[in-house]
């Protein structure tokens, strides 16, 4: 939750990755835009979470984030099974 309000504000106001928004606004949206449309190509982007370096992403949050102490759960989380 602390990572989500901190990089909230990193996102374009038309970002579907805000607080309160997501798969419902992104269908929303299409539906206002475009009308009603048949076809939608769907991804399975469960696997990509395991190819994230956390060596490269920790440092980026640090730019942001000045306490050591979040970090460590963090880490937890990349090191889980």
């Amino acid at each position: 939750m602390i990572l989500e309000s901190i990089c909230d504000l990193e996102f374009p106001d038309t970002s579907h990755f805000h607080l309160g928004r997501g798969f419902h606004s992104v269908l929303r949206q299409i539906k206002e835009e475009w009308g009603t449309s048949c076809r939608f190509l769907e991804f399975d982007i469960r696997k990509c979470f395991q190819t994230i370096d956390r060596h490269r992403l920790i440092p980026i949050f640090k730019e942001e984030i000045d306490d050591p102490k979040l970090f460590y759960p963090i880490n937890k989380v990349f090191s889980a099974g």
